[in-house]
């Protein structure tokens, strides 16, 4: 099956994407993302990104794209709680020791 993926950098850019077709789309929060210097998203706009695209049936995929250190891998699994007690439908993952963590 063919998936519209689309990232989305904000909420602006989240609601577009939406509105315009996507399926699915992927973002960053300000935790455990790449791109700290983006805008991303803090927990209160995941959980109000979450709702806006599942009342649409859009998927939210959130990355934990970072490197962790050891020291990080209890906050980024706390994170990944958060993530999923809000009804996020994935999480991408660049660090496999997280993973497997």
């Amino acid at each position: 099956m063919l998936e519209l993926l689309a990232p989305a950098g904000n909420m602006e850019s989240l609601k577009a994407a939406v509105l315009n077709g996507a399926d699915a789309v992927y973002l960053g929060g300000k935790e455990f993302s790449a791109r700290q210097s983006a805008a991303n998203f803090d927990r209160e706009e995941l959980v109000e990104a979450v709702r806006f695209c599942h009342a649409y049936n859009v998927k939210v995929y959130v990355t934990i794209n970072t490197l962790l250190k050891d020291i990080e891998l209890r906050g980024a699994l706390e994170y990944a709680s958060f993530l999923y007690s809000i009804g996020v439908d994935a999480v991408i993952v660049q660090d496999l020791g997280f993973y497997t963590f």
